[in-house]
């Protein structure tokens, strides 16, 4: 349960950004379809492959792709970054339990 509570943001955005992804998958097909069918064209799966495969690489930077790629980064990175200031944590939690247990307080179950 602590793994996603810490990495929640990131399968939250990462299925924000397969739902969009399959959206334009369907959106797409539908119009490649009507598209080909207007043409008097039989629809051909490699082509609309590439024509999708050439959109969703042309929208690289965009809003999904991005957002999940830098909230990976800095989710990651938080912890490298700031080990420093979880160590001093972990030092501030480990006296304050010292002083509980002193002065007979009990701890609080941790919150799952």
């Amino acid at each position: 349960m602590k793994h996603f509570r810490r990495w929640g943001a990131v399968y939250v955005l990462l299925l924000l950004f397969v739902g969009s992804w399959l959206g334009q998958f369907f959106a797409m097909l539908a119009e490649f379809r009507s598209d080909q069918q207007a043409h008097g064209q039989p629809f051909i799966w490699s082509e609309y492959w590439s024509t999708f495969l050439g959109a969703t690489f042309e929208n690289w930077q965009s809003e999904w792709l991005q957002l999940v790629f830098q909230a990976i980064l800095l989710l990651g990175a938080k912890h490298w970054l700031f080990k420093v200031d979880a160590e001093d944590m972990e030092r501030i939690e480990a006296k304050i339990d010292s002083i509980k247990d002193r002065l007979d307080i009990p701890s609080s179950p941790a919150p799952n």
